[in-house]
């Protein structure tokens, strides 16, 4: 039942407020990709997926506090941190992350509060943790925070860059983004030797920056890197890049 309750605070007009702010700077005063409640949503969503596909493969974090955490309140950590890990951007897209964590930590005391003081803090400290790992250079230390990581380089199909796209933008952040059609998470011992296999379809090759530049760049470090494996099928025309895999 702590999942749903949390599950449902995230979901509060506080949350949903703040992450509707956050896309104003980013997607509508910089003309970078979105990172309002759809970004949010698939992000979460993901990062939930990875949980599951590694939950038997990965010591959790949670359990480090010795108060009898497992699973349910891993579940927790990844979706609060998941629903929260850009909220700095409504101070400014420069230095967000370091925003993000003193704007998580108010919002995250009403999400948690069904808990009791030592497990609300060691919950916080965790997706705080989670949040402030987010970005490539800042190691994880716990699987949590790494799946929290790769999931945000999940987000890369066109819907993501769809605004900037539309009003004429053309680097290669938005123009690699409209390459990629499809992203998909499934078990990925029939065909490697690993609990997860990524499939992403592209159409063309100008998906491969987002793949070979953004969620390659996530993955490493993220200490769930020889977890996953990443498969990746151009579905278009050019021949220039027809299957990667990573």
């Amino acid at each position: 039942m702590s999942y749903e309750a949390v599950s449902g605070a995230l979901e509060s007009d506080e949350i949903v407020a703040h992450v509707a702010a956050q896309n104003v700077n980013s997607a509508v005063r910089l003309d970078y990709n979105d990172h309002g409640a759809q970004h949010i949503g698939i992000v979460r969503d993901r990062a939930l997926e990875l949980l599951e596909l590694l939950r038997d493969y990965v010591e959790l974090g949670v359990r480090d506090h010795d108060i009898g955490f497992g699973y349910a309140e891993a579940k927790v950590v990844v979706a609060c941190a998941a629903t929260l890990h850009d909220v700095g951007h409504l101070v400014h897209r420069d230095e967000h992350t370091k925003h993000s964590l003193t704007l998580a930590d108010n919002l995250l005391d009403d999400v948690l509060d069904i808990y009791n003081t030592r497990e609300r803090v060691a919950l916080k400290s965790e997706a705080l943790h989670a949040i402030y790992c987010h970005h490539s250079g800042n190691d994880p230390l716990t699987p949590e925070a790494g799946i929290v990581r790769v999931a945000d380089a999940l987000d890369m199909t066109q819907g993501r860059s769809r605004l900037p796209y539309d009003k004429g933008e053309r680097s290669i952040d938005t123009v690699s983004s409209q390459a990629i059609e499809s992203v998909e998470l499934r078990d990925g011992h029939e065909e490697f030797d690993a609990p997860v296999l990524v499939e992403i379809g592209m159409t063309n090759s100008a998906g491969v920056y987002q793949i070979d530049s953004l969620l390659k760049k996530k993955l490493k470090g993220s200490g769930i890197e020889d977890l996953v494996r990443i498969v990746a099928v151009n579905q278009g025309n050019d021949d220039i890049v027809g299957r990667l895999e990573l």
